[in-house]
């Protein structure tokens, strides 16, 4: 899978990655494509397309410099295949990183994947979040910075993530346009939840470095629609400890968000 080379190490608004991490990804891809026949682990099967929009958007976190600290411990919430944590730990091997689903065929994969491509200093669990954030949870307030990405509208994440990290780490909501209309609605509940939202940043991918002379016409087009897409990431800071009544089951965090 060239492609995958050629456009993540030509786009820009990711990291360099050195020819080592360029195979990961090729591998990386390999085993999705194969395993995609077995699990519906994502509907995005091309090479073009997994490498933008799971790659590259996965690794735009790490561009922000709450995540460019050595160390951190990291959770990634709703991960389904892998994404953001996979190619996050394949860029940044220091990162202590806990993936949790509630889907055991999804944790099962990313557990395979991860030992397949040599991958340590990973959890992969299939639990339910509000579980294990829960007051008396295992994982309540341990981490540095949580991720989640593409999972559920942000007023419905804040609850399930923020309890997940401690004070004085961050919660990174990885979001399209809806991005400014979801943090009107959830700025309350972060509050409660305490929370403060630090800024929101736009994410803006490069594309000019990279050679597409070998890209069919629908290729040059998922391109070009990726360029042009609309991302931002919302960085809410933990200022103080969660109420211990949060959070609630996830019936009630669905049907009445804060």
């Amino acid at each position: 899978m060239e492609k995958i080379k050629e456009i993540l190490s030509g786009i820009g608004g990711i990291p360099s990655l050195d020819e080592a991490q360029l195979d990961l990804f090729d591998k990386l891809a390999e085993i999705l494509a194969e395993e995609n026949k077995k699990v519906n682990v994502t509907s995005i099967t091309d090479p073009v397309g997994i490498a933008l929009k799971h790659f590259a958007d996965s690794l735009s976190v790490l561009e922000l410099e709450e995540v460019k600290k050595e160390g951190i411990r990291m959770a990634d919430i709703g991960c389904g295949g892998g994404f953001p944590g996979l190619p996050i730990k394949i860029v940044r091997d220091d990162i202590d990183m806990t993936m949790i689903d509630s889907t055991e065929k999804k944790i099962r994969y990313v557990s395979a994947t991860a030992d397949k491509l040599g991958l340590k200093k990973i959890s992969p669990i299939a639990t339910r979040a509000e579980e294990v954030a829960s007051k008396n949870g295992p994982m309540r307030e341990k981490f540095d910075v949580v991720t989640a990405r593409a999972l559920a509208r942000l007023n419905v994440l804040s609850e399930l993530c923020l309890p997940f990290v401690k004070v004085g780490g961050h919660f990174v909501s990885m979001k399209a346009a809806s991005a400014e209309e979801e943090l009107s609605e959830a700025r309350r509940g972060i509050g409660q939840l305490g929370g403060k939202v630090k800024y929101v940043k736009e994410v803006k991918f490069d594309a000019s470095n990279v050679d597409t002379s070998d890209f069919t016409p629908d290729e040059k087009n998922i391109l070009e629609d990726f360029i042009s897409a609309k991302r931002y990431m919302i960085v809410i800071e933990k200022v103080s400890h969660t109420p211990d009544v949060y959070p609630r089951q996830y019936s009630k965090i669905s049907k009445k968000p804060l």
